[in-house]
C-alpha cells in the first residue's frame, strides 16, 4: 500500500524518483567507478575488475633456454586456461610464441613457433577447439624487456594471448 501510495505521490507531483548516472564508456558492463581497465576492447571478456581476461603473457607459461617443453607448472597454468577458454566458446584467441635473443634470430623464430605450437597441443588435447586458436610464432622481434640479464631473458621467453574476434 505504501509503494503504491508513494507512486502516486510522485506522478501526481510530476516528479520522478532519482537514479543515479552510472558510466560505462567501454561497455564492458562494469560501471567506470569500479573499472580498473577503463579501455578493454569491445566484446572483449572481462573480469569483476573491468580487465580483459584473455590479454597478456600466459601465467606461468614459462620456457628454458632452447626448449619448447611443457613444464608440470605450465601445464597446470594452461588447465585453468582450459576451464576459461570453454567459459566463452565465441572467443578466438591468437597465441603468439616469444623467445630471448640468445641465438640466432631464425633458430629464435623456429623456436617460438615450436613453444606456441607446444600450448596449442596442450589446449586441443584437453577440450578446446582448435579452430578458436591463432598461433604465431614472433621469434626475439617483440621483446617486453631489456634482454641483457638472464631474468629480463625469462621474462622474453612467453606466451602471449589476446582475443582477436568473438
Amino acid at each position: 500500500m505504501l509503494t503504491v501510495l508513494s507512486v502516486l505521490m510522485l506522478v501526481g507531483c510530476g516528479a520522478t524518483p532519482y537514479r543515479p548516472v552510472v558510466s560505462d564508456k567501454d561497455n564492458d558492463k562494469v560501471v567506470d567507478a569500479d573499472d580498473q581497465c577503463p579501455l578493454t576492447p569491445p566484446a572483449n571478456p572481462v573480469d569483476e575488475k573491468g580487465c580483459a581476461l584473455f590479454r597478456g603473457s600466459i601465467e606461468a607459461v614459462e620456457f628454458e633456454p632452447g626448449s619448447d617443453t611443457l613444464n608440470a607448472r605450465s601445464r597446470e597454468s594452461l588447465a585453468k586456461l582450459v576451464t576459461l577458454i570453454n567459459q566463452h566458446p565465441d572467443v578466438v584467441l591468437q597465441l603468439g610464441g616469444h623467445t630471448d635473443n640468445l641465438g640466432s634470430a631464425r633458430e629464435n623464430l623456429a623456436l617460438s613457433k615450436r613453444r606456441v605450437m607446444s600450448v596449442v597441443k596442450y589446449l586441443v588435447a584437453n577440450g578446446v577447439d582448435g579452430e578458436r586458436l591463432k598461433p604465431f610464432g614472433f621469434g626475439e622481434s617483440r621483446p617486453i624487456v631489456s634482454n641483457m640479464t638472464a631474468a629480463g631473458r625469462a621474462q622474453n621467453r612467453r606466451i602471449e594471448i589476446s582475443v582477436i574476434t568473438q
